[in-house]
C-alpha cells in the first residue's frame, strides 16, 4: 500500500510538471493580451459578466507559428471562441502635441466556439491608443448575425508580429 501511494504521488508530480511546462510554452506564444474593463453587446452593458468570468482577448501564434490566432477566452467557465485571423489592414497616426499615437487594425476572424458547435466569420476592428499610462484598446467584433460586440480595456504585449502579416 505504501508503494502504491508513492507511485501515485510520482505520477501526479510528473503530470503537474508536464501540464505546467505546456502552459508556459503556450504563454510564450501570446502576442498581446487584452484585459477587458468594459463590454457591450449591441449597446447593452455586460461588463459584470465579463469581469466575473475573468474574460480576456488574446492574439497568439498558431502551433506551427505560421498564422496569428485570436481567442475570446472566458477563464472561469474555461470556454472560448477561437480561430485564425486574416486579411489584416492597418492605418494610424504618430504622436503629436495634441494627440496620442494610435493604430487601427481591421481583419477577418474565422472562429469556432468551444462551448457549442457554432463556427463562423467575423469582421474585427481593433483600435489601439498608446498613452504614457499604458496601452488602451477598443475591440469591435461584428459576426455574421450583425450583432455588435465592443470590448474596451488595456493591452499588454506588442503588435509588431501583426504588422508583419498586414496584407499589402
Amino acid at each position: 500500500m505504501k508503494n502504491f501511494k508513492t507511485i501515485i504521488t510520482i505520477i501526479l508530480c510528473v503530470c503537474y510538471t508536464v501540464i505546467n511546462a505546456q502552459s508556459k510554452e503556450e504563454d510564450q506564444k501570446a502576442i498581446a493580451i487584452f484585459e477587458i474593463k468594459d463590454a457591450r453587446d449591441n449597446g447593452s452593458d455586460f461588463t459584470p459578466n465579463v469581469l466575473e468570468e475573468n474574460a480576456y482577448l488574446v492574439l497568439y501564434k498558431s502551433n506551427d507559428g505560421e498564422e496569428i490566432m485570436l481567442s475570446n477566452y472566458w477563464e472561469k467557465s474555461k470556454s472560448q471562441s477561437f480561430g485564425r485571423i486574416y486579411s489584416i489592414t492597418k492605418e494610424g497616426k504618430p504622436d503629436t502635441e495634441t494627440e496620442y499615437k494610435y493604430d487601427l487594425y481591421n481583419f477577418q476572424w474565422s472562429y469556432s466556439n468551444s462551448y457549442d458547435d457554432k463556427k463562423g466569420t467575423a469582421k474585427i476592428k481593433l483600435f489601439v491608443v498608446y498613452k504614457p499610462q499604458g496601452t488602451y484598446f477598443e475591440f469591435t467584433i461584428l459576426p455574421e448575425n450583425l450583432d455588435v460586440l465592443v470590448y474596451k480595456g488595456t493591452m499588454k504585449g506588442d503588435l509588431k508580429l501583426l504588422d508583419v502579416k498586414i496584407d499589402k
